[in-house]
């Protein structure tokens, strides 16, 4: 039970990669460094594998596994991004990505006196948006011009 007291806990997070590391690395070794150590080794006849090994036991493990940059060490867990919607549609996922989010529309209700209807000119057409991009379209389309997706069943 004193073991488990005595051991810290420490949190890993990659500024980098943006997430937290469970299991750090160590940095690779540099060619030169690679270099000088078969040259040790050459030089003392073999024993210079003792003094390899020793050196690469005693060197931390303070890398991230993917970009190979420093990690950051905390005591409390770091926050982890929540997870995102799975269901949405291209332009909510465009704004998303863009940092950006759309505003929902909200209906006002107000209370007025009927009126009376009132004939639609012929002429006036109205506004078609693609229901995926959300583009403005001037005409009845079976697919959008501008995302390809399917408008009408």
């Amino acid at each position: 039970m004193c073991d488990i007291m005595s051991k810290k806990i420490r949190y890993a997070y990659c500024k980098i990669c943006k997430h937290e590391v469970e299991t750090a690395s160590r940095k690779p070794l540099d060619t030169t460094q690679k270099i000088i150590w078969i040259i040790i080794i050459g030089v003392t006849l073999g024993f210079g594998v003792i003094a390899y090994l020793i050196y690469l036991s005693n060197r931390p493990k303070t890398y991230c596994p993917d970009c190979i940059t420093k990690l950051e060490y905390s005591k409390t867990p770091f926050v982890k991004p929540e997870k995102k919607r799975e269901l949405m549609t291209p332009k909510e996922k465009v704004l998303d990505k863009a940092g950006l989010r759309e505003e929902p529309e909200v209906e006002e209700i107000v209370e007025t006196k009927p009126q009376p209807r009132k004939k639609k000119k012929e002429g006036k057409k109205s506004k078609n948006f693609c229901e995926y991009c959300g583009e403005e379209l001037d005409e009845d389309y079976a697919t959008c011009p501008f995302c390809q997706a399917t408008l009408k069943s």
